[in-house]
């Protein structure tokens, strides 16, 4: 089983999120949050924190859960948090990464993958989300699964 975060980090003052571009791998070109595979040994806060600082810079200081994503044909699993007090300066991972600041008005969702497009606008409304995404060979999305108990 593969645990991953996602962090959505938010700037409530300027009212914008600190987003993702990425560079390579599965989700070359895409448009996310900060996020990435926990490592072994740590808990899910100690992924979430490693990866946000890892590929932006941005130390976070208060992430809280605020959903739970699955992919059970890719045995992948995601933990998401969002935060809002944060300190540091953007230092993208540029082999990785572009990284910036996003107006949260704005949020581009058309350079977000199918279960992207889904999930966030209901966790960035405030929603605590829990689903399951199936897929099917050619990497679109079969079925969508609210989780009812985990």
């Amino acid at each position: 089983m593969k645990q991953a975060s996602l962090s959505i980090v938010e700037d409530t003052i300027n009212h914008k999120f600190l987003m993702i571009r990425h560079h390579r791998g599965i989700n070359e070109g895409y448009v996310n949050f900060p996020g990435g595979k926990k490592e072994a040994g740590e808990d899910m806060l100690e992924c979430v924190k490693r990866e946000t600082f890892e590929e932006t810079g941005i130390t976070i200081h208060n992430p809280q859960q605020v959903g739970y994503i699955e992919f059970p044909g890719v045995d992948f699993f995601v933990y998401v948090y969002k935060s809002t007090s944060f300190s540091g300066e953007i230092k993208a991972k540029e082999d990785e990464v572009d990284v910036f600041w996003q107006d949260a008005d704005n949020v581009p969702y058309d350079k977000m993958r199918e279960a992207d497009k889904d999930f966030l606008p209901l966790i960035l409304s405030g929603q605590y989300v829990q689903r399951r995404y199936f897929y099917n060979s050619n990497f679109q999305i079969e079925k969508i699964e609210d989780i009812k108990d985990i």
